[in-house]
């Protein structure tokens, strides 16, 4: 006996409503599921076809799906600072260095002069407000990427939303240490200061816009039935 297309729907409809929300981590199960029920068929062909998903579902434990998806997670994010970090060290090669280095060196300039404090907080302000207009358009896209296909990728939601959000709660964490901002007359204080503001503004740079503009290459990368569906 073998599982009908309606028999694979009704599993995505039970991953679905055990918590699963993300399409890569459904198919992932799903196919589990199909294969272990066959198995199951194999030795008891009377079986039908609830009582078969019933227990392959129980062969998952106490916690259901939950590791399943929790082990997705962690392979995803891996993968995504994987990404991350290919564009980071782009900037640490010539003729970017370049760029990157006279940044660090004029930001230091400025922030050791007299207004040097006023500077830095104008800069964090128009930082912030960067990341506040760069997470709501990822936001945006994500809901419209999201209103096309009814779908949702785990990798997805990391380019698009889950990031970005991160990105916000490490702004406020800059301002709760931007105290020290009042000792910008040192040199090394002000380099400090300086190497922060070029790695924030560089890493929020490649998280809400660079990464966003690759999004369906890394997509179709990760997930092979991704083009198709689009």
């Amino acid at each position: 006996m073998e599982l009908t297309k309606s028999h694979i729907e009704q599993l995505y409809t039970f991953t679905r409503q055990h918590y699963v929300e993300y399409y890569d981590v459904q198919t992932e199960l799903v196919d589990h599921l199909a294969n272990d029920i066959e198995t199951i068929w194999q030795e008891k062909p009377t079986l039908s076809f609830e009582n078969a998903r019933d227990i392959s579902f129980k062969k998952f434990g106490i916690f259901g799906f939950m590791d399943v998806v929790e082990k997705r997670q962690k392979a995803m994010s891996k993968k995504y600072l994987k990404i991350m970090w290919s564009f980071v060290k782009e900037w640490f090669r010539l003729p970017k260095i370049i760029i990157t280095l006279g940044s660090v060196f004029i930001f230091q300039k400025l922030f050791m002069q007299p207004s040097g404090a006023i500077i830095f907080y104008s800069l964090l302000g128009f930082f912030f407000i960067f990341v506040i207009v760069g997470f709501s358009k990822l936001r945006k896209e994500f809901k419209q990427r999201f209103q096309k296909t009814n779908k949702k990728w785990m990798l997805e939601e990391m380019i698009f939303s889950t990031t970005s959000a991160n990105l916000l709660v490490f702004v406020s964490n800059i301002f709760n240490i931007s105290e020290s901002a009042k000792h910008l007359e040192n040199q090394w204080t002000a380099l400090l200061f300086a190497i922060v503001y070029v790695a924030a503004f560089l890493i929020a740079y490649i998280t809400l816009v660079v990464i966003p503009k690759q999004a369906d290459n890394f997509l179709a990368e990760t997930y092979p039935t991704y083009s198709i569906m689009q």
